[in-house]
């Protein structure tokens, strides 16, 4: 331990004072040492008390393991139950103001702590303390207090030193999480050659209400030279016991490079109506999620190397229903790809695959593909949905909580010409055939506005239109109006076009312009018609709102629970 320099204040057969002491050239030192004892019984090597004030140490972490004054510091071997160090038995050994100063590759951990306990040797058969740690992760230093109320120390078989200890409590200074019946031991071998077990911990979110439900943990951990090897298993029961989140991870630290990964897994959570809900998880989350039932899974990795996280995540989702904002989603199923996590983001090219029913629509496959950017903000890369045996999809747009207002042009394809005119607001007009076309839309400000559109039929086919749904100037304008209107209540069109125009209150007009006959009418003598109806196009406002509505409120539920 040398070279050892001190200065002795006082000794006799009962005790000695020494103050300025240096070990190992300085790399411990300490103010002052005072030590108690009764002749007899220090000949039988047992000290009855020792204070040690101002205690002051470094340590590296080199590729010779880990070194003191430029000495490294080792354990020779030792029979099982043996000493790595022979020593005196100190019955009552004080501390005062100790620091600990180990630099590493990746930064210097620093501890600050006074404590009382006994010392057998190099055992430690009892103590409990409290410590100050600075601990630098991922390029920033984090401060904590680690409360040990019990602690022992031993020698471990065939050399090296074991600390078991039991309801460890760490509570970070800078984060609201805190470790708490932490137990488990620690096999330090010399050098470089650590192994931990972690029998139990607990960790729990301060704040109110908490982003998780307090998590139990239990894992091995394995350091040899720069690397650290670990694996954990964590589960949290939710709120009423309803049901638990499993989660696996196993990975690699290079303290050297400061780089590392990690697999993870969890087994899937199975929601129900009425049961299970994420808000028993994330009470944070709160009811957005309401009503929600279905199967949710997470597994894949999560690389990082200093302050940069990448994570590879596949979310999956299984038989999802959910009701959002007067929208109903069910039987929702995909695997999402997430590529951030605070705040949550995905790849490109995520694709959702469900069933979405709206009021006055009957429910109808949709495909969703997508991309949930940081900003956050949802960008929406297609989007398809089966109506009436063709088909409706949209433009890209995006939906941003900062800036809502979005443009894309809705697309018909093959769509019964009876639920067009009820998608436009037409009453009273039906018929048979197919429509193509396309309706340009803004919304903003909670409304919308129809910008133009243009369909047409792709080919003959029949109107019918009833009369009675036309105001009274109409039906009362004349005898002329009153063929037209009874030609149009079955009409064999040959070729159908619709114009739309529309405000930004959401009020316009469709124009109908139509080529064909009546058998009945004119012994089918051909008529050319434009008609123009009003319309506040009711049905393609209420789908575009409520389903902007939803988007906007899961996309801003989502920013805020992955800010917590």
């Amino acid at each position: 331990m040398g070279p050892v320099q001190l200065t002795i204040g006082r000794v006799d057969l009962f005790g000695l004072q020494a103050h300025d002491i240096s070990l190992y050239g300085g790399a411990i030192r300490a103010d002052a040492l005072v030590v108690a004892y009764d002749p007899m019984r220090l000949a039988a090597g047992i000290v009855d008390k020792a204070e040690l004030s101002g205690l002051r140490v470094t340590m590296a972490l080199t590729d010779d393991g880990v070194v003191v004054g430029g000495a490294p510091l080792r354990f020779a071997g030792a029979a099982p139950g043996a000493p790595p160090v022979p020593g005196y038995r100190i019955d009552a050994l004080r501390l005062t103001d100790a620091r600990v100063v180990f630099e590493q590759p990746d930064g210097t951990v620093e501890v600050a702590f006074s404590t009382d306990l006994a010392l057998s040797g190099s055992d430690i058969p009892n103590a409990s303390f409290a410590v100050d740690l600075a601990l630098p992760f991922a390029g920033t230093v984090h401060a904590m207090r680690i409360a040990v109320p019990m602690l022992a120390m031993s020698a471990a078989d065939g050399g090296g030193l074991r600390v078991q200890f039991q309801k460890v409590e760490v509570q970070p200074k800078d984060l609201p999480w805190v470790v708490d019946g932490l137990g488990g031991e620690i096999v330090w071998r010399g050098g470089d050659k650590l192994s931990a077990s972690i029998a139990a911990a607990r960790l729990s979110d301060g704040r109110t209400p908490a982003a998780i439900v307090p998590i139990g943990i239990k894992g091995e951990i394995t350091m040899a030279g720069s690397l650290l090897d670990f694996a954990l298993h964590a589960e949290g029961e939710a709120t009423g016991h309803r049901g638990k989140l499993v989660l696996d991870a196993t990975g690699r630290h290079d303290r050297a490079t400061g780089t590392g990964h990690a697999a993870i897994t969890t087994t899937p959570v199975v929601f129900r109506a009425g049961g299970l809900q994420p808000r028993d998880f994330s009470p944070a989350i709160g009811a957005t999620f309401g009503g929600l039932a279905g199967s949710v899974a997470l597994s894949g990795r999560i690389g990082w190397q200093a302050t940069t996280v990448t994570p590879a995540l596949s979310l999956r989702l299984a038989d999802i229903v959910l009701e959002p904002q007067g929208v109903q989603v069910s039987k929702v199923h995909g695997v999402i790809k997430l590529v951030g996590l605070a705040p949550l983001a995905t790849a490109p090219g995520q694709v959702l695959r469900g069933i979405v029913g709206v009021p006055g629509m009957p429910p109808a496959d949709a495909t969703l593909t997508f991309q949930l950017l940081p900003a956050p903000a949802l960008r929406i890369q297609a989007m398809r949905m089966g109506l009436a045996g063709g088909e409706m999809s949209v433009s890209p747009f995006v939906i941003d909580l900062v800036q809502p207002g979005v443009s894309t042009v809705v697309a018909l394809r093959q769509i019964d010409i009876s639920e067009v005119f009820t998608l436009v607001g037409v009453a009273g007009l039906s018929g048979t055939g197919r429509i193509d076309g396309s309706i340009p839309m803004k919304v903003a400000d909670g409304r919308v506005q129809v910008d133009g559109g243009r369909l047409a039929a792709s080919g003959p086919g029949v109107l019918h239109l009833r009369s009675d749904t036309l105001p009274k100037q109409v039906t009362d304008a004349g005898e002329s109006m009153a063929l037209v209107l009874r030609a149009l209540e079955d009409f064999r069109y040959d070729t159908l076009e619709i114009e739309l125009e529309g405000g930004p209150s959401g009020a316009g007009t469709i124009t109908l312009r139509i080529k064909g006959s009546n058998p009945a009418v004119l012994e089918g003598q051909p008529f050319n018609l434009n008609i123009k109806f009003e319309s506040n196009f009711d049905q393609l406002v209420a789908l575009a709102l409520q389903s902007m509505t939803a988007a906007r409120a899961l996309l801003r539920q989502t920013a805020g629970s992955t800010r917590q």
